[in-house]
């Protein structure tokens, strides 16, 4: 392929990888028909902490049954073949429990980008884990998942975000002026980063760090 050729369009791993990657603390995978309640708990239990920066946080999640059918819905859309949104848990590795969550979303085909979000229980914050779990994905999805560019984006006044991408050392390319509305706070910057899989190093598990703009 001559380099003005146009690239293939990205394609979903099949099968998917299961799990979706394995750290020294975590397990990230899919989401089991049996974690609804977990995964109900996890959320009832961080509420507080994961508002106001996800909304899905004050409106969803209510019930185990909810959360029953997010799951079945995450498998339904991950299964299809033209899929552009992927839901994981993240796992304690010693004792099982959830930790957290992350996922691909927003995937380009055309550009084989995806951006990456993540949440933390409540409980488990400042150790670490979303650097650690984020870290994983990102090695994942440039080594087993193809894709070429992976992104990340907050709220310029979520100190908690902004502190793990700074950790990974991805470069900031765009501040997205009042882009972003935050309950009780009004208008907000919106950030994005992003790291190429070249500039990627698996084994320090960091960016190039710097700025873009």
């Amino acid at each position: 392929m001559s380099p003005a050729s146009p690239p293939r369009p990205w394609r979903r791993p099949d099968p998917l990888p299961e799990p979706v990657a394995t750290t020294p603390r975590l397990v990230v995978r899919a989401y089991l028909p049996n974690d609804d309640r977990a995964l109900f708990e996890a959320i009832d239990a961080s509420r507080e902490a994961l508002l106001p920066w996800l909304p899905w946080a004050r409106d969803g999640n209510r019930t185990v049954e909810i959360c029953r059918d997010l799951i079945h819905e995450f498998t339904r859309r991950s299964n299809q073949v033209e899929a552009d949104d992927f839901v994981f848990g993240v796992f304690d590795r010693e004792t099982g429990a959830l930790v957290g969550g992350t996922g691909y979303h927003r995937i380009d085909p055309i550009g084989a980008c995806a951006e990456v979000g993540y949440w933390v229980h409540a409980d488990r914050r400042r150790e670490g884990l979303c650097r650690e779990a984020t870290a994983a994905l990102i090695t994942t999805g440039f080594r087993d998942w193809g894709f070429r560019r992976i992104k990340l984006c907050c709220s310029k006044e979520n100190r908690g975000s902004v502190a793990v991408i700074d950790r990974l050392a991805l470069r900031l390319e765009a501040v997205e002026r009042a882009e972003r509305f935050v309950d009780g706070a009004g208008w907000q910057d919106s950030l994005t980063y992003a790291v190429l899989a070249d500039e990627w190093n698996a084994e320090t598990e960091t960016g190039p760090g710097g700025r873009s703009l």
